[in-house]
């Protein structure tokens, strides 16, 4: 397995060991290993049909592994823990295009996320508080009242980032984020998700299809497609035969102000990871 991502001895707060899912003879994934600590910011870029949603499906417990080992915090992703480790562990899924058809404030899609929700006897109101904490960590203070079905697409992934915050998880696990959210919006999401790395300590690992638009933000990129073909650490350079590997053509990246600012055929060169 890969040494733990960051340099960390510490027990790592996700820890994946030769993970694999589907037939012996055909894999959907397989031999998939890393390990990563607190406040590190892991990207999963791949083609389509490459695993990656599968992967995330796996880490929450939603699919059964065919071998291998998935543990958060020391503990095995089981039928004896699951719910333990989801108490701490948050996923955000793709936004979707379409809107809700009913009247929801973004604070009732917000308290959604909190882990009595759906108890007989919780109230919205005892965590008033909380809600108003998650909105502010994502820039939106003010917007409890505000009718989720009229905010912009960056603002509704936020407002379900809030959702997410509210349980307090040290692991946040998010597919295609960005999906359907142009690029300041996704900037704006990506800047949001390094400063709860950074200050707040959280574990994320985030799902997108491309490195380009991640590279500056995150601390290490997972190249999936089935297997890992190479994971790249920060200031580290992805070899062109990991894409070739990946996709089946040769792919040039091109880095500028420690970005990947685009890529396609050619022959030499090697994209990386912003440092």
């Amino acid at each position: 397995m890969a040494a733990l991502a960051g340099g960390d001895s510490a027990t790592p707060v996700l820890e994946v060991v030769d993970l694999g899912f589907g037939p012996a003879a055909a894999p959907v994934l397989e031999a998939i290993s890393f390990a990563l600590p607190a406040g590190h910011f892991m990207g999963i870029v791949g083609p389509n049909g490459a695993g990656k949603s599968t992967l995330m499906r796996l880490l929450i417990g939603a699919l059964t592994p065919a071998c291998g080992a998935i543990r958060f915090f020391g503990l095995p992703m089981d039928a004896a823990h699951r719910r333990r480790i989801l108490r701490r562990v948050a996923f955000v899924h793709q936004l979707q295009e379409h809107r809700p058809t009913l009247p929801i404030t973004v604070e009732e899609v917000v308290a959604m996320g909190h882990p009595d929700h759906s108890r007989p006897w919780w109230r919205r109101a005892s965590a008033g508080g909380a809600i108003a904490a998650a909105l502010a960590r994502v820039g939106l203070e003010g917007f409890a009242r505000r009718d989720y079905r009229f905010l912009s697409g960056g603002q509704r992934q936020r407002v379900r980032l809030a959702r997410a915050l509210l349980r307090d998880p040290r692991v946040l696990l998010l597919d295609e984020p960005s999906a359907a959210l142009d690029t300041p919006a996704q900037e704006q999401l990506y800047r949001l998700l390094r400063s709860l790395c950074d200050e707040a300590g959280k574990t994320v690992v985030m799902v997108e299809h491309d490195i380009a638009a991640i590279s500056s933000f995150v601390d290490s990129v997972a190249c999936l497609n089935r297997r890992i073909h190479h994971h790249a650490m920060r200031g580290e350079q992805v070899p062109p035969t990991v894409w070739q590997e990946m996709y089946g053509e040769h792919m040039h990246v091109v880095a500028h102000d420690h970005r990947c600012i685009g890529c396609h055929e050619a022959g030499e060169g090697a994209a990386g990871v912003g440092g």
